[in-house]
């Protein structure tokens, strides 16, 4: 009998890049060992992978590309770029209205944006991020509504299709979603394929989409695309962002604002 073949190729991948976060350099035999694949499915997973820039080919394997975003855990996260995420969290603030309904992905500046909620009456505020729903503090006329869904542990959020049935009914004012990684010329990336569509469903819920992200998460590589940049109507980073993608984005419809 033959080896038992993932059929997701992105969870493959997934697993090759923690690997190679670990290990820093895997061959073809130890990611179809990983992956319980053929050496043919890995060396296509890894071929994959290095299309999109997250890993260096190598005769026989592959070793991690630097500058590629992997998955922290939230508590990493909270310790990153923090003034930065606060000067964007108090600029979208001023996106929100008494009376607004809002849409709040997981991440750090999205908690942050969060404890900024408690002065504004009458807002429905939407979520499906556990520690926003802890957290967070509303003023009594407020609604904040949790998804369902399955709980990802040391990351705080719930996903899954019942996540995902849920926010695909939704209609919000806002939609305020974080990204791991931006590329101006393709879109926005995760780093880990079980949230890609909970964040779909997040983006599409909005009427108008605004995406948070500082500017080092446009020097980030990471797995999964959830979207392309044209799917949002405003992007708010902070001054640290490069005149270069600056002027990518401009070519776009998108709206740029620097916190």
């Amino acid at each position: 009998m033959g080896q038992i073949t993932s059929t997701i190729p992105a969870k493959r991948q997934q697993s090759i890049m923690e690997y190679l976060q670990e290990n820093h350099s895997i061959t073809i035999r130890e990611a179809a060992i990983l992956c319980k694949v053929s050496e043919a499915t890995a060396r296509r997973d890894l071929d994959d992978l290095s299309a999109q820039g997250l890993l260096s080919r190598t005769h026989g394997g592959a070793v991690l590309e630097k500058g590629t975003s992997l998955e922290m855990v939230h508590a990493e996260k909270m310790k990153v770029m923090i003034p930065e995420k606060t000067k964007i969290a108090k600029e979208a603030v001023k996106l929100v209205e008494d009376g607004s309904s809002v849409y709040l992905d997981s991440g750090t500046t999205t908690l942050l944006l969060a404890n900024l909620l408690l002065p504004f009456q009458n807002l429905t505020v939407i979520t499906h991020s556990l520690d926003i729903a802890y957290h967070t503090k509303l003023d009594s006329s407020s609604t904040l509504i949790i998804t369902g869904g399955i709980r990802r542990d040391n990351y705080g959020v719930l996903v899954g299709s019942i996540a995902e049935e849920m926010v695909n009914k939704l209609r919000v004012d806002i939609s305020f979603i974080g990204a791991d990684a931006v590329m101006p010329d393709s879109g926005i990336y995760n780093s880990n394929f079980l949230e890609v569509g909970i964040k779909r469903s997040s983006i599409h819920c909005g009427e108008t989409r605004v995406l948070l992200a500082d500017h080092t998460k446009f020097k980030q590589k990471a797995l999964t695309k959830v979207c392309g940049i044209e799917e949002f109507d405003v992007i708010i980073t902070d001054k640290g962002l490069d005149e270069k993608t600056a002027e990518m984005i401009q070519k776009t419809q998108v709206k740029l604002i620097y916190a």
